[in-house]
């Protein structure tokens, strides 16, 4: 059996965030993107079981359509305080770069 050698997340590290902000403030927008996705793949999910509506018509551009909706309905559901996994993501970012402080 094969094993996987990983380094924990680091929020140091050039990973697509703000390196200007604070360690706590790159943990809380990670988190809140990792919520956001999470709320976008479980949205579509659930899209999935409803079939086609009034909404989207049912032409061939409707599952596009669909997409967009499912992620902006997923942002907005972010942005108004989300679900409650950002807050444990984040504290378990905090919590890892606190257990490896240089990142490695």
């Amino acid at each position: 059996m094969a094993s996987i050698n990983a380094a924990p997340f680091s929020i140091t590290q050039g990973n697509g965030i703000q390196s200007n902000l604070s360690n706590e403030e790159q943990a809380r927008q990670a988190a809140q993107e990792f919520e956001g996705v999470f709320i976008s793949q479980m949205l579509s999910n659930m899209f999935e079981g409803v079939g086609e509506t009034g909404l989207t018509g049912g032409s061939y551009a409707s599952s596009t359509y669909q997409s967009l909706l499912t992620e902006t309905y997923a942002d907005e559901i972010t942005k108004s305080g989300g679900i409650g996994i950002a807050d444990s993501v984040m504290r378990e970012l905090l919590s890892l770069q606190e257990m490896n402080p240089t990142g490695q």
